[in-house]
């Protein structure tokens, strides 16, 4: 019987932290898997070149003519390279609107991964995309639940866990270290809140933005004087430049605590609240990382166990709950059959191979 040979396709620059479980799951199963997409997130991901059979480069004007015919080549490509299925690692926007044109009448079966499910049932795009993906994959068991009952289309869940390994580690420069995934940026992350938070946090604490935080940014700028006013400065590591893998893993590799920093007043939050999931969840999950998180996300089912709820009000008694558990929490997380890597992309993989 000949291998399936399956496409994965990216085309935008960001969401690559979903990919390498569903090529780690498809090549377990003896699929030949294919990029095809964006160079910049092929060329950061070092571990994509040994993975996959073959890379194939989309490249994007802006412009609208040029575009539609960037998605008839790619059409072209997946018939030429023999590909019988393709997962849309961002099955959403206007480039994937039209390949799904394109590709209406084409054998060949199309997945989706939908980063918010404020797509369905009510973005008009999305419908279009709809009538040629009729499987979806959403990131978290909770999302899934509030999508209403769509009669032509299936929704499962997939928690992508799989993250590289580089077997090193940082050494703390305090007791503990509490890591904030990503830079400083106020839509996602309530900076102000933040410095609430380490204002009440023991001297033996220290914070980690595991991101670019590019330092030539207001936000950056006000928010390193903040720190500075409060005499938080030295308790608080920020980054200049791109974080590599490398040094991502390293980080977590000796981290005691994730705080997603999703407020009920920050720009992003009724996003992250209600319809998607922030980064940061499947890092700590991932890595067995209990996280320090808003009470607001108390609902949410996989956050009865290993995680700590708190107000603003009330973060120093939390802190000081986990640091006398601290054990307890991360084995809740280690003993979760759900957030096991290796379970979740068979998971994955066996529904995109046997449907």
């Amino acid at each position: 019987m000949s291998k399936q040979r399956i496409a994965i396709i990216e085309i935008g620059g960001s969401h690559d932290e979903c990919i390498l479980s569903q090529v780690l799951g498809l090549k377990e199963q003896g699929c030949e898997v294919y990029f095809f997409g964006n160079e910049e997130i092929y060329l950061r991901n070092t571990y994509f070149k040994s993975l996959f059979d073959g890379f194939y480069k989309v490249e994007l004007s802006g412009k609208t003519r040029a575009d539609v015919n960037a998605m008839v080549r790619l059409k072209k490509q997946l018939k030429q390279k023999g590909i019988s299925k393709v997962i849309c690692n961002t099955a959403q926007g206007g480039h994937i609107r039209n390949l799904m044109l394109i590709s209406l009448f084409s054998p060949i079966k199309f997945y989706g991964i939908l980063h918010t499910i404020k797509k369905i049932p009510n973005s008009f795009t999305q419908k279009i995309i709809s009538l040629k993906i009729k499987n979806y994959f959403v990131l978290n068991d909770t999302l899934l639940a509030k999508i209403p009952e769509q009669k032509h289309l299936t929704i499962n869940s997939f928690y992508p866990l799989d993250y590289p390994n580089f077997d090193e580690r940082i050494e703390k420069t305090r007791k503990w270290r509490v890591t904030i995934i990503g830079g400083v940026e106020n839509r996602r992350k309530d900076l102000d809140g933040f410095i609430n938070i380490a204002k009440q946090a023991n001297k033996d604490i220290s914070f980690v933005f595991l991101g670019k935080s590019d330092v030539k940014n207001t936000e950056v700028v006000d928010f390193i004087e903040k720190l500075k006013e409060n005499q938080l400065f030295d308790q608080v590591k920020l980054f200049d430049s791109f974080i590599s893998e490398e040094l991502f893993d390293a980080y977590l590799q000796n981290t005691d605590l994730i705080l997603p920093l999703v407020h009920p007043h920050t720009p992003s939050a009724d996003e992250y609240f209600n319809r998607q999931i922030s980064g940061a969840i499947n890092v700590a999950f991932s890595y067995s990382i209990p996280m320090l998180i808003h009470q607001q996300y108390a609902y949410w089912e996989d956050f009865s166990k290993g995680c700590l709820f708190y107000d603003l009000a009330n973060v120093s008694e939390t802190l000081t709950k986990f640091f006398t558990h601290h054990q307890a929490y991360k084995k809740a997380l280690q003993s979760h059959p759900k957030f096991s890597a290796d379970l979740q992309r068979k998971r994955f993989s066996s529904l995109i191979i046997n449907s």
